[in-house]
């Protein structure tokens, strides 16, 4: 185990970490751990099954013509 360090955190803070647990017992160590790996794949850029579906599905949207320029789209939602 590494250097272990204090860290002051807000009581928002410390309710927002509580909802995040997987379970009652996860260590806060173990909440802020899991969060930032997963910060730092997004961040990373990696694309989950669900990232390819939906660009899949927007490519078959502009292929198929079912796409509106912006002015089409003020035109017909009536905005100026």
């Amino acid at each position: 185990m590494g250097v272990e360090a204090t860290i002051k955190v807000t009581p928002e803070v410390k309710g927002r970490l509580d909802k995040l647990k997987n379970y009652p017992r996860e260590t806060y160590n173990d909440v802020i751990d899991r969060l930032t790996r997963d910060a730092l794949e997004e961040a990373a850029g990696e694309l989950t099954d669900e990232d390819i579906r939906d660009i899949e599905e927007a490519i078959a949207d502009i292929k198929a013509g079912r796409v509106y320029t912006t002015e089409e789209l003020k035109l017909e939602l009536g905005i100026d």
